[in-house]
């Protein structure tokens, strides 16, 4: 990122490392800009944030996929969303006739970001980030980046390309990570209710939606574009039976798993504090066991006393008997 970044301060390497959908076709043929736009950047702010995110995905998403994994869904990323926003381009321009628009040379990581997004919503869902003035749940985080590059380009901050790298980027990495990523035992995608296409819009659209996907997804399969889920069972396994069905893959056990764990701690630390609170309130302090451990104790010192003086008493008169007799 680093070094794409100062080669990109000559402005005639920029152009030719940065994608310009006229060029891209022949004659000019700049098939390498399809890599090396999302490697460029124009602002130092952009790199370090790039750094930033791609650190904070190594961490998350490289434990669970492998590094050739998220290697591989960095790169269909960084050419397939530079090939989509071509095609937007493209017909942006032959609807305005603006040759601009055909012209336009756009960089950066937008559409990485926004198929970024996308898996973090897949693998911790539930998960809030506290922002200190709200909550925001892991699964809104797609479509507040796609509103946010929106409105930073429409005030001029990012350029007009912005938005549809974000939108494309969430598109690519959202089919990648539903139908073809493998996730073990010949099981491909993620079929999972949470990681439908209806889960990214509001609950109250989320059912017309579901039933115009479920109708573009029915035209796929019967063109062989995508397939129908697998369900396999394995009879020989050392338990009884062990069922892989599509969304119930190892890093949705996984998932699960660490939930579960997750709220069963929470409740166990909540019970243990209400049960320290109620010992707390029964058991006596420390200061009352001593004043009663005093009183006690002056109480058996008088006893003692009595008691000492009761048998000097009747050895007295034991004795005086003796000399009568």
């Amino acid at each position: 990122m680093l070094v794409f970044y100062l080669l990109g301060l000559i402005e005639a390497l920029y152009k030719i490392l940065a994608v310009t959908p006229g060029f891209l076709i022949p004659p000019n043929f700049r098939i390498w800009t399809l890599i090396t736009g999302g490697l460029l950047e124009k602002s130092i702010v952009y790199v370090v944030i790039d750094i930033a995110v791609l650190l904070l995905c190594g961490r998350q998403l490289e434990p669970l996929w492998g590094a050739l994994e998220l290697l591989k869904f960095l790169g269909i990323l960084d050419i397939l969303t530079s090939i989509s926003t071509t095609v937007l381009c493209l017909f942006a321009y032959l609807t305005t006739r603006n040759l601009d628009i055909w012209f336009a040379t756009f960089s950066g990581m937008a559409g990485i970001f926004g198929g970024i997004s996308v898996a973090f919503k897949q693998i911790m869902p539930d998960h809030k980030i506290d922002l200190m003035i709200a909550e925001i749940r892991v699964e809104m985080i797609p479509s507040l980046l796609l509103f946010a590059s929106c409105i930073f380009a429409v005030v001029g901050v990012l350029p007009l390309t912005s938005p549809l790298q974000t939108v494309s980027g969430i598109i690519i990495g959202w089919v990648y990570l539903r139908f073809y990523q493998p996730r073990g035992k010949g099981v491909r995608g993620d079929m999972s209710e949470h990681f439908s296409f209806a889960s990214f819009f509001p609950v109250s659209a989320r059912p017309a939606i579901h039933n115009f996907s479920l109708i573009i997804y029915n035209i796929l399969v019967k063109c062989g574009v995508c397939k129908t889920p697998v369900r396999t069972y394995d009879v020989g396994a050392p338990s009884a039976i062990t069922i892989s069905l599509p969304g119930m893959s190892p890093s949705d056990a996984e998932r699960r798993r660490r939930k579960a764990l997750r709220a069963l701690n929470e409740r166990l630390k909540k019970e243990q504090e209400n049960q320290e609170t109620t010992n707390e309130e029964n058991w006596p302090s420390v200061d009352d066991e001593t004043t009663k451990n005093d009183n006690d104790a002056s109480e058996v010192t008088i006893d003692l006393e009595n008691n000492s003086s009761s048998e000097a008493d009747v050895e007295i008169v034991d004795k005086s008997e003796l000399e009568e007799k």
